[in-house]
């Protein structure tokens, strides 16, 4: 007892991220030229997660040498605990139990990593060694992601071309000097200042800015943390600012994520040992959503002439169950913010991605990418910049869901049949969403879980979000190629061209004798006008057809899950009947390339500037609504229905006036060109969208009476599992995607 009193207390959690670097400063020279060390950060101590947690009888167990060696401790055997202590983490490419150093054994004692660093004063700081085999990132090509038309945001590419090779990296966030806003990324690629600097939009690489003379490779140490001790240290940095050409085409909002909260403002006075284990988030270029959560800080990843290069923070993946991105090539430039624990409040920038480290694990998944992050609060500082948060922040970042997944959640409350409501609404977030989650951030969750994790899309986007594509892409995915396949003419009809024989469209022909909704009237009237590819041919009355013949048999066999699936999906289609483009052929622009872009300028701008404003105005006029709606005996009636559908949306939104407007207050995108298509088709686009609610009510009650819905017991009217409407979905011959040729046989 009297040794203990008289000995030194090891009080390690009293140690500072300062006592830290101090510590790992004094011993630099010591700890690169082990023949071992791969690197060094600071932490807190990782406990293997196979040690016992300590108990009143032995509170001190998990601190306690072992009387024999444990084996090694890897990131994926060990773990940060509530009781762990501060600590410089040293990381080794080969374990070394104490047998193998001094007599007898194969290494020289100076091989060892000391266990305990000692500062001048007598404090002492421990050493965790932690085992990792390092690798190179596999690089990987960009990824066709579903990008909005919209704006370009953080978490976009940001493309520039050297030496004939072209290098990739994600748009951070906006930043500005007061004067001039600029995009944020990684020096690496947006190279010297002057040069052409592209990102992608409707599919297509776009001129988007040039890089500026603003940027940051790296710096001494001190000369950012000038109360932290570190010699002969730098600071890698690897930041550059984009001057953008037009700032109307961008917003502040983050691809996925959303809008953003305030700066997570870091200096020496806060920057704490806290940060270690908080959860992070970023969406790359690259990858998509990433999660992860912050291993070290000031990781030395480089280590050169004596000079060490230091990163920020060291992430690594958020990979409980294994199945979440990880960072690749093309993330470098990304922002990864701090995730609050109430989920309700945004996300806080906190650091700059730049590279990454891969550490082999030796387990099946193969390796773990780990970001090597910059700290955001010290890039701003240095180039003397504000984050920019409240640009644009109108805009969704999933622009076509907002009107489709709107439109399914709206129908759920016009029917009018009790049981049918009550199944609609018990599974209105497998069709849509809750009104109160029609935000990005609900969008973004579940289109991440689908094409990082696997993990179910609500059913009103499905065409577009899966069946669109390829299924090397996402499980489900229709697409032989590429934006090619015979789903694509479902979702249209250009049934407004004047065919040559009597100068009629074929809304007009159909319009005045539905017996002309057939599909051998729609081939002949195809070939009249010379529309002869199959994407050319449109098909989306029949694709209704098609689905109420669906819901139908799904009723009468008494498949629930099987009547939800292709209710859900049904609101796409309705939704793209309702929009007036979609029954056009005016759909980009007149033929000549007069007034091109003017399908995203009003289906996808205007509507992500008008948000605000549009769902009231759809619930005023779904207010107003007492129309008593007749159902459709069948699938042609529905098919019938679908052109009057399309007819009245014509009607309000002439496609020639919406063309001929654009093409006067355009080109572009900006708040000028929507403000104008807004105030002159605002209310009318709000009574189309309405429209589509009411008809796609009618489209499910239809069905149902059709089926003998009613005879379904109360107690099969609640949520359907999603992995059953998953598994449906990702079946290609659940309501198979034909094209005009091959609908006809299996049409009832």
């Amino acid at each position: 007892m009297e040794g203990d009193i008289l000995g030194i207390e090891r009080n390690f959690a009293s140690l500072s991220v300062r006592d830290l670097l101090e510590a790992r400063d004094l011993y630099h020279y010591h700890l690169i030229h082990k023949a071992n060390v791969v690197g060094t950060a600071v932490g807190l101590y990782l406990i293997r997660k196979t040690d016992p947690w300590p108990s009143k009888d032995q509170p001190d167990a998990a601190r306690r040498r072992p009387a024999v060696a444990k084996g090694q401790r890897t990131f994926e055997n060990s773990e940060v605990r509530d009781y762990s202590w501060p600590c410089v983490l040293a990381f080794v490419r080969e374990w070394v139990d104490a047998d193998r150093v001094g007599l007898g054994g194969d290494l020289h004692p100076e091989d060892m990593v000391p266990r305990t660093l000692y500062l001048p004063d007598g404090r002492m700081v421990p050493v965790c060694v932690v085992k990792v085999s390092q690798a190179e990132p596999a690089p990987g090509p960009l990824p066709r992601w579903h990008w909005p038309d919209s704006f370009i945001g953080g978490g976009f590419p940001i493309i520039s071309e050297t030496q004939g090779r072209k290098r990739v990296a994600s748009v951070g966030c906006l930043v500005t000097d007061g004067h001039t806003t600029f995009a944020l990324t990684n020096r690496h690629v947006s190279g010297p200042a002057g040069q052409l600097i592209r990102s992608v939009m409707r599919g297509t690489e776009v001129e988007v800015g040039k890089s500026s003379l603003r940027q940051l490779t790296r710096l001494p140490f001190t000369d950012v943390y000038g109360d932290f001790p570190a010699r002969r240290t730098y600071l890698t940095l690897d930041v550059g600012l984009v001057e953008v050409t037009n700032l109307e085409d961008w917003t502040s909002q983050v691809y996925g994520l959303g809008a953003v909260g305030e700066l997570a403002d870091l200096s020496e006075r806060n920057l704490s040992l806290r940060l270690i284990g908080a959860r992070v988030a970023a969406y790359g270029a690259a990858s998509g959503r990433l999660d992860g959560r912050i291993k070290a800080l000031f990781y030395r990843h480089r280590s050169v002439g004596g000079f060490d290069d230091v990163s920020d923070f060291l992430i690594a993946p958020d990979v409980v169950g294994r199945g979440l991105a990880q960072t690749q090539t093309g993330d470098s430039g990304t922002i990864w913010h701090l995730v609050p624990s109430d989920e309700s409040k945004p996300l806080r920038p906190l650091a700059i991605e730049w590279g990454a480290q891969t550490f082999l694990t030796g387990l099946e998944q193969g390796s773990f990418n780990f970001a090597l992050a910059t700290s955001l609060s010290n890039v701003c500082k240095l180039l003397d910049v504000e984050l920019v948060r409240d640009h644009n922040l109108g805009a969704r970042p999933y622009w076509g869901m907002t009107g489709h997944y709107s439109i399914g959640t709206f129908a759920c409350d016009q029917l009018r049949t009790p049981k049918l409501s009550a199944l609609m609404k018990a599974n209105r977030d497998r069709v849509s969403f809750p009104f109160a989650d029609l935000d990005p951030k609900a969008i973004a969750d579940a289109v991440r879980e689908a094409k990082g994790a696997g993990g179910f899309v609500p059913l009103a986007d499905v065409p577009d979000v899966v069946w669109k594509q390829t299924a090397n892409t996402i499980p489900g995915g229709r697409d032989p190629r590429p934006r090619t396949g015979p789903e694509h003419p479902t979702h249209h009809a250009d049934i407004d061209v004047p065919r040559p024989s009597d100068r009629k469209t074929m809304r007009e022909v159909c319009l005045a004798n539905p017996g002309e909704v057939s599909v051998p009237a729609f081939q002949a009237y195809y070939d009249e006008i010379g529309h002869r590819e199959s994407r050319e041919r449109g098909l989306l009355p029949f694709r209704i057809w098609q689905f109420f013949d669906e819901m139908v048999a799904a009723l009468k066999k008494g498949d629930v899950s099987r009547f939800v699936c292709a209710a859900g999906i049904a609101s796409h289609y309705v939704g793209d009947a309702c929009q007036p483009l979609h029954g056009s052929y005016l759909a980009d622009g007149y033929p000549d390339g007069r007034g091109k872009d003017v399908h995203s300028a009003y289906e996808t701008t205007m509507i992500d500037h008008q948000s605000e404003a549009l769902f009231p105005a759809i619930r005023e006029v779904l207010a107003g609504n007492r129309t008593e709606r007749e159902p459709f005996e069948d699938g042609h009636a529905a098919a019938v229905a679908t052109v009057e559908l399309m007819d009245r949306a014509a009607q309000e939104v002439p496609p020639k006036k919406l063309v001929d407007l654009y093409i006067k207050v355009g080109p572009g995108k900006s708040r000028r060109v929507t403000d104008a298509l807004w105030k002159r088709f605002g209310t009318e686009t709000a009574t189309i969208m309405a429209d589509g609610a009411l008809t796609l009510a009618t489209l499910w009650e239809s069905a149902w009476q059709a089926g003998d819905g009613n005879k379904l017991k109360q107690s099969e009217l609640g949520p359907v599992p999603t992995d059953k409407l998953q598994e449906l979905y990702e079946d290609p011959t659940f309501v198979e995607s034909l094209d005009l040729d091959n609908i006809g046989p299996i049409l009832r």
